[in-house]
C-alpha cells in the first residue's frame, strides 16, 4: 500500500500566495538577467501527476543516475556537464518553480531510493514572518546503482524552510533502511563540488516536494554494519562486522561485495570474508570488513565504503563512514645486511638506517646486547662485543640518518652463532632489530 505524506496549512495561503509571488517576480529577473545552458537534447516534461497539491507540474520518471549522470569529477562526485537535468530550476527557495527550463524537465519523480545514514541534518535556518524555519537534508542513493563510485550512486536531498514556512512542506521520510520513492525538483548547487558530504557534486533534488514508501516484496534481508563508522590509520588496518538479516522470514543466498571512494581506491583495500552469505528464515550471517590503508593513504574524515549485497532480484547498499587519520610521529629502525660472518680477530659491520616518520623530530639513541644463539657459542668465555658510530642519530621531519654497526670477535671468542639486539629509543618510543654473527676460526 503507499502511503503519501504531505503536511500543510491553510492558515499560511496567504503567506504562501506572497512567497509564490515573490518567487515568480526574482524566476523573471533572473531568466531577464542571463540565458541558461540545456544539454542539446531537451528532457520533456512528465506526464505523472504531482503528489502535492501545492506543485502544478507533472513529473518526469528517472533514475537517480539519470539526474546525476556518469561523468565523475576529479574527486569522485557527478559534474554539471554530465547531468542530466541541465540546468534544473534557478532559484532553490522558490515554492512555485518552473517545471521546464527551455523545454528541459526540472521536476522528476524516483523511485526505490535508500536513505544513506539513518539520520537527518538541519541546517541553514532563517527567519520567516510565521517562525524561524530550517532545511532538512539528507543524502540518498540508489541500491541498484551499478557504478563502483559511490558518489555517482549518491545525491542531495532537502525538504526546504521556504516550503515549510509556507506550509506546503512534506514531513520528514521515516528513518529506514526501506525503500523510498520521491518527487521534487532538481537544482545545482556550485558550491558543494568541493565537499564530500554533498558527495561532491552539485546536483540536488531540492526541494523534496513529497515522498512515499515504496511497494516491495514481503521478505527481505537487511545489512547493518558494526562500527557505523571505522577508523584507520595510515599504514595500517581495521576491521569491521557486517551483519546480513533475514526479515519477514526471508532465506537465500546474499551475495556482498564492497568498494571505497575512488578517490582512494589506489591506496586504500577493503575485502569482506566471507564474500557470500546463507540466512535461513529469521536468521543472519555475518561478514568481517577488513580495510587497510597505505602510508599514502590521503588524510580525512568523510571517506566513503559502499557495502552491497544482492540475493535474485533484491540488491540493498549499505554507506558508511571512514576515516583516515595520520598516526602520531614516530620512526623506523632497520639493519643491513642483518647477517654477518666474522672470523676470531676481526671485525663485521652492518648499516643502521633510522627513517622519519609522520613528521617525527629528534635524537635517536642506540645500543646493542650480544648474546649466544647456539650451544657451541654459549661455550665462549667472551662474546663478540657490539659498538655504535654513532651512538645517536639526529632526525628531521621525514628524513634519514644512519650509524654504522661494528661487531669484534677477540681471540677468545669461541666460534659460533650469535644475536646482537639493536635498540633505539627517543622519549617513549622504543623499535629493535637483530643481526645474526656467525663468528669462524
Amino acid at each position: 500500500m503507499e502511503h503519501l505524506v504531505l503536511a500543510g496549512s491553510r492558515r499560511y495561503r496567504v503567506f504562501a500566495n506572497a512567497i509564490l509571488l515573490s518567487a515568480l517576480m526574482v524566476f523573471s529577473v533572473v531568466l531577464g538577467a542571463s540565458p541558461f545552458l540545456v544539454n542539446s537534447s531537451a528532457i520533456a516534461p512528465g506526464s505523472l501527476p504531482s503528489w502535492n497539491p501545492a506543485v502544478s507540474c507533472t513529473a518526469l520518471l528517472t533514475t537517480l543516475e539519470g539526474v546525476i549522470g556518469s561523468q565523475a569529477n576529479a574527486n569522485g562526485g557527478a559534474t554539471y556537464g554530465g547531468g542530466g537535468f541541465i540546468p534544473g530550476i534557478p532559484n532553490k527557495r522558490a515554492t512555485s518553480p518552473p517545471c521546464s527550463i527551455n523545454g528541459n524537465a526540472t521536476f522528476v519523480e524516483i523511485h526505490g531510493i535508500q536513505m544513506d545514514t539513518l539520520t537527518y541534518t538541519i541546517e541553514d535556518c532563517a527567519k520567516y514572518p510565521n517562525g524561524n524555519f530550517c532545511d532538512t537534508t539528507f543524502n540518498a542513493q540508489d541500491p541498484k546503482c551499478t557504478s563502483s563510485d559511490v558518489y555517482l550512486c549518491t545525491i542531495h536531498m532537502e525538504i526546504d524552510q521556504a516550503w515549510k514556512s509556507a506550509g506546503i512542506a512534506p514531513q520528514n521520510p521515516p528513518v529506514t533502511t526501506g525503500l523510498l520513492d520521491v518527487q521534487g525538483f532538481v537544482y545545482w548547487d556550485p558550491d558543494h563540488t568541493i565537499s564530500p558530504s554533498h558527495s561532491y557534486s552539485g546536483w540536488e533534488i531540492h526541494s523534496v516536494s513529497a515522498w512515499r514508501l515504496s511497494s516491495t516484496t514481503k521478505t527481505d534481508f537487511g545489512l547493518t554494519m558494526n562500527p557505523e563508522i571505522l577508523s584507520v590509520a595510515q599504514g595500517s588496518s581495521t576491521t569491521g562486522t557486517l551483519t546480513i538479516n533475514s526479515l519477514d522470514n526471508f532465506s537465500g543466498t546474499v551475495t556482498l561485495s564492497v568498494s571505497v571512494t575512488p578517490t582512494i581506491a589506489n591506496t586504500t583495500s577493503v575485502s569482506l570474508n566471507p564474500a557470500s552469505a546463507s540466512i535461513a528464515p529469521g536468521g543472519s550471517a555475518t561478514s568481517i570488513l577488513t580495510v587497510h590503508a597505505s602510508q599514502s593513504a590521503p588524510v580525512s574524515n568523510y571517506w566513503a565504503i559502499r557495502l552491497k549485497g544482492t540475493s535474485g532480484n533484491v540488491t540493498h547498499t549499505l554507506l558508511i563512514t571512514l576515516a583516515i587519520t595520520r598516526p602520531p610521529p614516530d620512526f623506523s629502525l632497520s639493519a643491513s645486511p642483518s647477517s654477518l660472518i666474522v672470523s676470531i680477530g676481526s671485525t663485521g659491520t652492518s648499516t643502521i638506517t633510522l627513517t622519519s616518520l609522520y613528521n617525527f623530530t629528534g635524537t635517536v639513541g642506540l645500543t646493542a646486547s650480544v648474546s649466544p644463539a647456539d650451544t657451541t657459542a654459549s661455550l665462549s668465555p667472551v662474546n663478540p662485543t657490539a659498538s655504535f658510530n654513532p651512538a645517536s642519530v639526529s632526525l628531521g621531519a621525514n628524513g634519514t640518518g644512519m650509524s654504522t654497526l661494528s661487531v669484534s670477535a677477540s681471540l677468545l671468542t669461541t666460534p659460533g652463532t650469535y644475536t646482537v639486539a639493536i635498540t633505539s629509543n627517543s622519549g617513549t618510543i622504543s623499535h629493535s632489530a637483530t643481526v645474526t654473527v656467525i663468528v669462524t676460526v
